[in-house]
């Protein structure tokens, strides 16, 4: 379905590796056998897990690096929960407290902010106010006699902050095309619908399977406990969600995928568009939500046709359920603590176990307000703005900036050399590395303008649902803004939280050309101004040369130096790096991380894998050229920026994700260096030794 396919293509025109990989992990177990999985399973230990290094087990560094370089940090943690970059994440989020919470900190954006995080953390408030505050919503609603006041109702921010209706409206800052180079292609999608799964897919069809039954159990309960919270009786719930249900099927199956393949063909002036949709107030719609000076818009002409034939007054109780369910479902975690404590319950799944990950209730609470109620809203660019302003090192930048450019410069050399280019491809990988839009740290936050979206305080009265909807409202007022602008490289979108300068990461987007260092990840272990060079190396420089060569991999050689979606790279050259890259998926497939895990997925990883040993070529050609250059602290430093420490459970969730787990990303890393071997001096027969031709590094 559509809603599939874009949030597919956004993922691939970011092309974003979350270098933090210590977000909570929400996914089912895996099977797995009886047998003893801290057993032995091969060269190394699973050196993640808790137990698995102990102090009277002795580890060589050529035999196991992950395990004997992090041996001590993991004897004094026990079986105290870290993830990757985990103490990174734990500064940042102190410096987020002090960024919602400091009353000296001037400006608009600090104090909305304080606001927004007075009404939100205040669980007393919220629960002396319950359900009351969505009330008038939902009775608003329930007054619409007929499709003149629900077409209204659709484009009024005011009663329908959430922009609910037949339609959904996304701009794409991030990606341009060769047709409309200039333009913010502004695509009209499906809306929210209640019945998606984690991955945006409709599950409408496939009630009869495991799945399918599964997501409609968890809204149907969710929607039956609000409505009734409401003041709606139970059969009058079962039958709003039935009636919902009814008509966001026939919307769900009334369109139809658009992908890069087909993206060009659906974009068309606006006047064209408008009159697909016939009877239904498009252009009305748009207009009402600011999206005035829109010229062009991308959308299925049978979706645009079909709008007139649903949005009929025969469905229009349809209509108003559907408005009223959602409105609940969308609500349920912005009320009161009961409320929010039932749709948790609720969305656990039988098949999947959620994870004790050792947090207090102090750091949910955290992870609650800055991932959902603020990272999770377009109050995230206040929050950005005034992090960024307070609490990152401006002195740094210029540090930041040089190591990168090394970066690029090395690897423009690396390049020029590498055997397996052709000549052209050669030139045609320098000349995008040339054309690398460098960001560090500071968004545009020029952008941002609170003042069109007020809510009242906790002191006037306010609620947080509305100060929530408030912020929705702000999100569209944004996206109608951006609508109007001429697509832009430099332009970092402070609002997107797949973008956030307070994410722990760093990223690559393959539709600007550009390396993002964001503010969250200048912490040690990964970047301090204090660190020796060798560290800075192995840290943040090795994280932006993984990010870097993302630029030049399956992903990012579908978009050429201006970001245009373009295959550049020449053929022979694209099969030679599939060939290579081939071969790292197939050196990890001969892996099993722990006893009884199967052979690991070496197909899933190999990008990300590829990545990590392309961070590891560059900044170690960039060592090359240091006289005295202390390798031993660089190799240790790169161990440390990977350690981790977490249960057996915890583990198994990750043998699906894109990255490889972070012993892997040390161990399998670091093999491929002649310097490593010369600085430990391994030879065959270690456990780190792996023969010259086994060696799997891309370049």
């Amino acid at each position: 379905m559509m809603k599939n396919k874009i949030a597919a293509m956004l993922a691939i025109i970011l092309a974003i590796s979350v270098t933090a990989c210590s977000s909570e992990v929400g996914g089912g177990t895996v099977s797995i056998a009886t047998k003893d999985p801290l057993e032995f399973t091969g060269p190394w230990i699973d050196s993640d897990l808790f137990d698995t290094v102990s102090a009277d087990k002795e580890i060589r560094l050529q035999d196991d690096f992950a395990a004997a370089s992090n041996k001590e940090w993991k004897l004094q943690l026990g079986n105290q929960y870290s993830a990757p970059l985990q103490d990174i994440e734990r500064e940042v989020i102190a410096k987020m407290k002090k960024s919602v919470t400091d009353e000296s900190i001037p400006g608009e954006e600090a104090a909305v902010l304080r606001k927004y995080y007075g009404l939100s953390s205040d669980w007393d408030y919220r629960n002396s106010q319950g359900i009351e505050p969505l009330k008038p919503y939902i009775q608003d609603i329930e007054s619409i006699s007929s499709m003149e006041e629900l077409y209204a109702f659709f484009g009024d921010l005011e009663r329908n902050p959430m922009a609910l209706a037949p339609i959904a409206v996304q701009v794409m800052t991030n990606y341009h095309t060769e047709k409309f180079p200039d333009i913010n292609l502004t695509m009209i999608d499906l809306p929210e619908l209640s019945m998606l799964d984690g991955q945006g897919n409709p599950h409408y069809t496939d009630l009869g399977t495991a799945e399918g039954l599964e997501i409609y159990e968890q809204t149907s309960n969710r929607a039956v406990y609000i409505l009734q919270k409401a003041g709606y009786s139970e059969d009058e719930a079962r039958k709003m969600f039935k009636n919902c249900l009814m008509w966001e099927k026939k919307l769900s199956l009334a369109t139809e995928g658009i992908d890069f393949d087909t993206l060009e063909t659906f974009a068309k002036d606006r006047e064209t568009v408008v009159g697909y949709s016939g009877s239904f107030p498009l252009d009305d719609i748009l207009n009402s939500w600011g999206f005035t000076d829109t010229e062009y818009l991308v959308m299925s002409p049978r979706f645009a046709k079909n709008l007139s034939k649903l949005c009929k007054a025969s469905y229009l109780e349809n209509m108003k359920d559907y408005l009223i369910v959602n409105y609940c479902l969308q609500s349920g975690y912005y009320l009161d603590r009961e409320t929010y404590d039932a749709y948790y319950n609720f969305s656990i799944s039988r098949a999947n176990k959620r994870l004790d990950t050792g947090k207090t209730p102090e750091q949910i609470e955290d992870e609650l307000q800055f991932e959902q109620y603020i990272g999770g809203t377009p109050m995230l660019g206040a929050l950005n703005k005034v992090y960024v302003e307070n609490y990152f090192d401006d002195s740094i930048t210029g540090e930041l900036n040089s190591i990168t450019k090394d970066i690029i410069a090395g690897l423009r050399d690396i390049f020029s050399q590498e055997e397996w280019l052709s000549d052209e491809g050669k030139a045609l990988c320098v000349e995008k590395l040339d054309n690398v839009k460098i960001h560090i740290a500071y968004q545009n936050f020029e952008v941002l303008d609170y003042s069109k979206s007020p809510f009242k305080s906790k002191e006037e009265g306010g609620s947080f649902l509305d100060a929530y909807f408030a912020a929705k409202r702000y999100g569209m007022y944004h996206n109608a803004f951006l609508s109007a602008q001429k697509f832009n490289r430099d332009y970092w979108d402070p609002v997107d939280s797949g973008q956030s300068t307070t994410m722990t990461n760093a990223f690559y987007s393959g539709a600007t050309n550009g390396i993002y260092i964001c503010a969250g990840i200048c912490e040690p272990v990964a970047y301090s101004p204090d660190m020796a060079y060798e560290e800075k190396l192995a840290g943040l420089g090795a994280i932006v040369g993984h990010e870097l060569t993302h630029g030049f991999d399956k992903s990012g050689t579908q978009f050429d130096k201006d970001g245009k979606r373009k295959q550049w790279l020449p053929y022979k050259d694209m099969s030679a790096f599939n060939d290579k890259n081939d071969k790292v998926a197939a050196y990890y497939t001969t892996k099993t991380p722990f006893a009884g895990a199967g052979l690991y997925g070496g197909s899933t990883v190999n990008g990300e894998a590829t990545a990590d040993m392309g961070g590891l070529r560059i900044t170690l050609y960039l060592a090359s050229k240091i006289n005295g250059f202390d390798y031993d602290l660089y190799f240790r430093s790169f161990a440390r920026l990977w350690r981790c420490n977490v249960p057996l459970e915890y583990e198994k969730m990750l043998l699906g994700d894109v990255h490889p787990l972070a012993f892997y990303r040390a161990n399998v890393g670091l093999q491929q260096f002649d310097e490593f071997y010369e600085t430990y001096g391994i030879q065959e027969g270690d456990g780190m030794y792996l023969a010259p031709d086994k060696r799997i590094k891309v370049w």
